[in-house]
């Protein structure tokens, strides 16, 4: 026997392979891996201990020695030993086992106890081994079985007793040729030791002689494969001391294994790598290979092409698909096909008629279609077939005179299928296809032909021609006759080109002519083009015209082309002709493609299906075309040249020849004459002469006054005195009626020369219908509507009827406009009246003889309140109104400027506004309210507003008082507020002098003691000034004259005090001088500021006027929409109400002519209207034409107008500038003025030593001093209420800046004001760039001005300096005149500076106001160019051309 190691080596040679195609994916043997197979499966023990629980001992083996027994309890798991511990994992260190009941229950033979495992499908068993706990049996048996419900096959037996127990030999073995599937018996593992631990493998192919070609050897297939295992335990092993039945020794009997192992693979017969579970868990094979079932034994449906085998380790053997041609998805095996033909597969249920083991051959009776796809039923027809077998075509083969692939059907020209086959026809072969019917033998005729055998014309048709496809030719006739033949006497005729300058023409699609070349040579024309435009050969004269002969007959042609790149296209060949036009292309009718070789082309002219003539036309139609044939062409194909020659049209002409039988001659019915029935008959006229030859006739109708008509017009020769196309009426000058039929019908009418005649229906009398002009009456003995006279003198004498004279101002189409007797005008219209409406009525003026309507009498619409006693009539020349005291225009709609209250009715009353406080003398018309200066109120502007003050030409200034330094917030008349205790100042917003504001405390707190001091000092030197103003005056009024000493005392006193006062004002020179020189600069500062103002000022104002003035544009144009809309409400209100009564009789006026009057005059006045409103339309788009083109030029300067505004602010900068220099400047001039001035008193000191006579000099120099002072404090008080009037104008010129900033911010956002805003911007450009020039010029004025004083001073200066030289002889003391002279120029500046401290304040709180204001300016102006930032970012952003003006003319 081979040993576990062994058998383990021999089944690792078989290989384990996990795929079943090798690299070059070639299918090979595969199977999956070996394993246990019975690891973890359950095993089913016939016995187990524990149930219910036992004890068993140990066997040791030697006598007398105390066993170690134990419990088997099933119920406990520490000591259960039941069958999982079989197939558990095997630890050496932790031993399980499954155990049976010992002998003491009886277990020992004859009783077995079997062990089975089930494998759950087919293994190829390796080995089984099993490894005991106890001693091994002394007889046990393995057996197998192949399937679940298979018999139990021996596999193994040991024994020590082979024979006795198995009846088999003790090792025995297998010899070559024997069966090997023979269990054998052998005693080698039958021994009793050793006691615990011992083996048993059993190895399946050990001691088998086929082994080593196991592949080819199914007997060996077959053993090794096991569904189930099964272990029989048949007989202990024991020491013999059992026949004592001592229950020690029989419970240390009994069967104890701890390990079955099942070694093998998962059977799949070399087809598969691996098992897997299917979907109820069972355990089968992953089949390749093509093959299936559980252990891949049988090959896939359709794979049967060769019996199914295991896979070898030379060949896999795979399932071959069956060839059926893929006519058939099932096949089975076949062993004799197989055995014939190497493939076993045999298809079936083979489809598309298809049969045979591959299906590659058809059923019989039936073919092989050209495909070779399928097999089509043969299909032979029984009775006219042969066979009922067809070849591979399908075609059948036919008896005698019959055809079809099935055999089916007669041959052309035989009928009547019969078993003999068919019979010949008996047709006409001119007129038929030479078949006929199958059945009846009815000949099948052409389009035209009829008859059993096709030998006669179509009623309609004539010439049975073998050369017509139609057969017969349609009878023309001009459609009038459907009877027709063959005419005599007409032969063929061809109507030819030779191309030797005949008239062909070249035509493009468009008409334009293109040239045609000739040859002389090839006598052929062409035409030559680069391009694919389509260029056509235009035919000459003689092929148009009527061409009705050339009807189904040949169009013929030569053509070749240049180069072999011919487009052709659906209108090669064109005819045109009676408003029809049908083409062809070159290669119908069986033509060829044109090539560069000569090629005749032919074309029939005829209306058939086989000749696509298109659109397809009716042959009525076609022949009409043909009658008036106006065009032929003939396309020139491709690029390059295209060549024609020989062009001919089959014709007839009378005359000897070959007969045309083509040419009619037709039956025509009653009326009709001529060969084509062209002609009416005589007594005939055409019903449509319109239609010409093609109109039918009728008999003339003259009502028994003529035999004969005009054949074409209908007119009948009338006579009896009758006229008319059917003689239906009398002469004029005669009456009757002329439908009775007889020669008198139409007798003379009693009417004067030139006169008509009618009877009236119903009295049958003859009244005149033609009377002369101007006469009416039923025998013209009347004057007609509209004459006037007497033409028979029936009152007074013979007066002809005149037309009556009402000077175009009646309705031509009223009836009674005059009197037809005197001629008075009675139906005057257009607000006219008079005997010939020659005057306006009252309420009317104007010219009633004008002869434009609008132009004659019009409504006086006089004002009901500005009219005497409510007058609605006016002058009937001027139209002007009688109007009341005060009251203008022509209505008297309007009071006189300055007057209102016109809805009194009394006249208009007079403003009576201020002429101080109002600012025109003009008031509201309906209140009469006057326009008031600013801070003026009351009704005639006669007073200030409550806390105003001022009332002069420029209105009332605010009081502005100090509400906390005031009593109240009116003001006296000049202006000064009532201040409380402590305050003083204007506005009472400054401290008393000695008192002092505390934040702290309310109002002006008095100063310490300590200031009265300084106080009464200051008093002291006030004074002084006082008395020293005293003398100065004194000097000036004293009438004596003073001596030279009393001069020199009072001179001498004079200059002590001034000495006094020089000490006291020396220290506070220099701060006065400061003081003054900022002084100055505020003022210059100011000066500025408002000039700048009044130029912003008037830009705004002229802002205003422009945008008011686009408004009342706009206004205008909406008011005169607004009227014509309510002028077209009253027409429609008018029609409306329209009225139109029929007259009763014919003496009854119709006011169908007053309303249409009425509707004319209303149509003119809206036409007018239209007209104006035509006018302002235009004139509305003409002024938003030009804003946008200002609006686009703005828009273009707006960035010249940033640039410029920058310019400007430069300027500005530089005139700032330039004013300080000049400030400089003036300092300058004026010390060195003052150094004039200096000098000028030295001399006048001089001066003083004098005789009196002499001090008139320094008099004057006093006086002018003391001006100089007084001029400086008006100075000041003027600049300071400069400034506060100023300062309220720049108030509400602010807040009107502003509105207009954001009234301009938002105009800019609309459309509107498009126009407005364009001047605007550009207006305020200019006059910003004024307003700077204005400023350079005013500062070159002070410039010069400042030379001027400069120039002047130098002169003074020279003047003095010439004085002194003239003096230098007098002894004075200059010294002394000096000091006098600074002491005179202390008190100057000290009496103009007696208030310098307040006004100093006050002019510093200006100037910080001031520049304030000037921030806020800078700001503004920054604003300014933010906004034209952001219309230029807005501009940019528009679509080009966007510009939203709304149009006037729209309501």
């Amino acid at each position: 026997l081979v040993s576990p190691v062994k058998a383990l080596n021999i089944l690792a040679a078989h290989g384990a392979m996990d795929e079943c195609i090798d690299d070059s994916n070639r299918p090979h043997r595969c199977m999956p891996e070996f394993v246990n197979a019975a690891f973890n499966v359950t095993v089913v023990a016939t016995n187990t201990c524990g149930s219910p629980p036992e004890e068993y001992c140990v066997q040791t083996g030697v006598t007398g020695v105390t066993k170690s027994c134990h419990i088997c309890d099933a119920g406990d798991p520490r000591h259960h030993h039941s069958a999982v511990y079989l197939t558990d994992y095997n630890n050496q260190a932790d031993t399980t086992w499954w155990q049976s009941q010992t002998m003491l229950a009886g277990i020992q033979y004859p009783n077995s106890i079997n062990l089975t495992l089930h494998l759950g499908k087919s293994f190829d068993i390796t080995y089984v081994r099993l490894k005991f706990h106890t001693s091994r049996p002394e007889s046990f048996a393995i057996y197998k079985r192949t399937s679940e419900d298979g018999p139990w096959i021996p596999y193994q037996y040991y024994s020590g007793s082979c024979e006795k127990t198995y009846s088999k030999i003790n090792r025995g073995f297998i010899r070559t040729g024997e069966d090997e599937q023979q269990a054998l018996c052998t005693d080698e593992f039958s021994d009793i030791s050793p006691l615990t631990g011992g083996n048993v493998a059993f190895s399946t192919l050990e001691g088998r002689p086929s082994k080593y070609n196991f592949d080819n050897s199914p007997v060996l297939q077959d053993w090794v494969t096991a569904t189930d295992i099964r272990v029989a335990l048949n007989r202990l092993n024991t020491f013999g001391d059992e026949v004592f039945n001592d229950p020690k020794v029989l419970k240390s009997y009994y069967y104890a294994i701890s390990d079955f192992a099942v070694g093998g693979r998962c059977k799949c017969n070399g087809h598969a790598s691996e098992c897997v579970k299917n979907e109820r868990s069972k355990l089968v094979c992953n089949c390749k290979h093509n093959t299936e079932g559980p252990d891949c034994n049988v090959c896939k449906p359709f794979y049967n092409d060769r019996p199914w085998r295991r896979a070898t380790a030379d060949n896999a053997n795979e399932c071959l698909p069956c060839n059926c041609n893929g006519k058939s998805g099932e096949c089975y095996f076949d062993s004799e096909l197989y055995r014939a033909t190497g493939h076993g597969g045999h298809c079936r249920n083979c489809a598309d008629n298809t049969d045979g083991p591959n299906c590659e051959r058809c059923l019989d009776n039936y073919y092989r279609d050209p495909s070779g796809q399928r097999c089509l039923s043969c299909s032979c027809n029984p009775v006219g077939s042969l066979s009922t077998q067809c070849d591979n075509t399908g075609r059948c083969s036919c008896k005698p005179g019959v055809t079809g692939d099935k055999c089916d059907r007669c041959q052309p020209g035989y009928h009547t299928l019969t078993a003999a086959g068919c019979r010949p026809c008996s047709c006409n072969p001119a007129g038929s296809t030479q078949e006929c019917d199958v059945q009846t033998g009815r000949c099948q005729c052409k389009e035209n032909v009829d008859g059993f055998n096709c030998d006669r014309c179509k009623l309609g048709y004539f010439n049975l021609d073998p050369q017509n496809p139609q057969g017969c030719t349609p009878c023309f006739c001009f459609q009038h006759s459907t009877v027709c033949e063959s005419a005599d006497g007409y032969h063929i005729h061809k109507i030819t080109s030779t191309f030797d300058r005949e008239g062909w023409k070249g035509q493009q699609r468009d008409g334009s002519s293109v040239p045609v070349q000739w040859s002389p040579t090839s006598r052929e024309i062409s035409l030559i083009s680069e391009d694919y435009f389509p260029i056509y050969f235009v035919a000459p004269e003689k092929f148009l015209g009527n061409q009705l002969l050339s009807y189904g007959q040949n169009l013929t042609l030569n053509f070749r082309i240049q180069r072999h790149d011919a487009r052709l296209s659906a209108e090669d060949i064109v005819l045109e002709g009676a408003g029809h036009r049908v083409a062809v292309p070159l290669i119908a009718q069986g033509n060829s493609y044109p090539e560069e070789e000569t090629q005749t082309f032919v074309f029939r002219l005829h209306d058939t299906t086989e000749y696509p003539w298109r659109p397809t036309l009716k042959h009525t139609d076609f022949q009409k075309l043909l009658y008036n044939l106006t065009s032929v062409m003939i396309l020139k194909i491709g690029r390059g040249a295209g060549y024609l020659d020989n062009v001919s049209l089959v014709t007839a002409r009378r005359g000897p020849g070959t007969p045309a039988r083509w040419v009619e001659k037709c039956t025509c019915p009653q009326g009709y004459l001529g060969q084509h029935c062209e002609q009416c008959d005589l007594g005939y006229r055409r019903s449509q002469p319109e239609l010409g030859l093609f109109s039918s006739c009728e008999p003339c109708i003259c009502n028994g006054h003529s035999d004969t008509c005009d054949s074409v017009t209908g007119m009948c020769n009338c006579q009896h005195n009758t006229t008319g196309m059917s003689c239906e009426r009398c002469k004029d000058g005669f009456y009757g009626d002329s439908t009775v039929g007889s020669s008198s019908d139409c007798k003379p009418c009693p009417c004067p020369a030139g006169a008509t005649c009618a009877v009236v229906p119903r009295t049958k009398e003859v009244v005149c219908t033609n009377c002369p002009t101007g006469t009416t009456g039923k025998r013209c003995e009347l004057c007609d509507d509209g004459f006037f006279g007497d033409p028979l003198g029936e009152n007074g004498p013979i007066r002809a009827c005149r037309a009556c004279s009402c000077n175009n101002n009646i309705d031509p189409n009223a009836v009674g406009n005059c009197n037809r007797e005197t001629g008075e005008c009675l139906k005057c219209i257009y607000n006219t009246t008079g005997v010939f409406c020659d005057r306006c009525k009252e309420g009317f003026y104007g010219d009633a003889r004008a002869a434009n309507v609008t132009d004659k009498c019009k409504p006086c619409s006089c004002s009901p309140y500005g009219t005497v006693d409510g007058k609605t009539t006016c002058s009937q020349v001027t139209g002007q109104c009688q109007c009341l005291p005060y009251v203008i225009n022509r209505d008297c709609s309007a009071c006189e400027p300055g007057f209102y209250n016109l809805q009194s009715g009394k006249g208009c009353e007079r403003c009576n506004c201020n002429s101080i406080g109002s600012t025109n003398g003009q008031c509201d018309i309906a209140s009469g309210q006057c326009e008031c200066q600013p801070g003026v109120t009351g009704q005639h502007c006669e007073r200030c507003e409550v806390n105003f003050f001022g009332f002069s030409s420029s209105g009332c200034k605010p009081c502005d008082c100090d509400p906390e330094g005031s009593e109240s917030a009116q003001c006296k008349d000049d202006g000064r507020c009532q201040c409380l205790p402590g305050f003083v100042g204007a506005r009472c917003d400054m401290c008393e002098e000695n008192y002092f504001y505390n934040r702290s405390t309310p109002g002006c707190q008095q100063c310490p003691n300590c200031y009265s001091l300084v106080r009464d000092k200051v008093n002291q030197q006030r004074q002084k000034l006082h008395d020293l103003q005293n003398l100065i005056d004194n000097l000036d009024n004293t009438e004596n004259t003073v001596s030279d000493k009393a001069f020199e005392d009072r001179l001498k006193e004079a200059e002590k005090t001034i000495m006094d006062l020089l000490e006291e004002a020396q220290a506070s020179k220099e701060v006065d001088k400061g003081l003054l020189d900022r002084l100055n600069n505020i003022n210059k500062t100011l000066n500025n500021q408002w000039n700048r103002l009044q130029n912003i000022k008037n830009t705004v104002d002229n802002t205003g006027t422009q945008a008011d003035r686009a408004r009342n544009r706009v206004r205008e144009a909406e008011d005169l929409i607004s009227t014509a809309r309510e002028e077209l409400d009253k027409a429609k209100e008018a029609i409306s109400k329209v009225d139109i009564k029929i007259p009763t009789t014919s003496g009854d006026p119709n006011n169908m002519t007053l309303l249409a009057e009425e509707a004319r005059k209303l149509s003119e006045k809206h036409k007018a209207d239209a007209d104006q409103i035509e006018k302002i339309a235009k004139d509305a788009n003409d002024t938003s034409t030009k804003a946008y083109n200002m609006l686009k030029k703005a828009l273009d300067g707006e960035n010249k107008t940033s640039s410029d505004i920058d310019e400007l602010n430069r300027k500005y900068v530089e005139a700032k500038d330039l004013a300080k220099d000049l400030e400089k400047q003036a300092a300058k001039v004026q010390a060195e003025a003052e150094e004039a001035g200096n000098k000028a008193l030295k001399i006048y000191a001089n001066l003083t030593s004098l005789p009196p006579i002499d001090t008139k000099t320094l008099e004057d120099e006093a006086n002018k001093i003391k001006k100089e002072a007084s001029d400086l404090d008006k100075l000041i008080d003027k600049t300071e209420k400069e400034y506060d009037d100023l300062r309220e104008d720049l108030r509400g010129k602010e807040t009107e800046v502003r509105k207009l900033l954001e009234k301009g911010k938002t105009e800019q956002q609309g459309s509107a004001k498009t126009k407005a805003d364009a001047e605007k911007a550009v207006e305020d450009t200019m006059k910003l760039d004024g307003e700077v020039n204005n400023m350079m010029d005013q500062l070159t004025a002070a410039e010069k001005e400042l030379e001027k004083k400069k120039a002047e001073a130098d002169a003074d200066m020279m003047m003095a300096a010439m004085v002194g030289y003239g003096l230098d002889w007098m002894s004075v003391d200059l010294s002394k005149l000096n000091q006098i002279d600074s002491a005179l120029k202390d008190a100057k500046d000290k009496m103009a500076g007696s208030e310098l401290d307040r006004k100093l304040k006050e002019l510093n709180d200006i100037a910080k106001s001031q520049e304030d204001m000037i921030g806020d300016y800078e700001r503004q102006i920054r604003e300014i160019r933010a906004d034209i930032t952001n219309l230029n970012d807005i501009k940019n952003t528009l679509p080009e051309g966007c510009f939203n003006t709304p149009s006037l003319e729209r309501p």
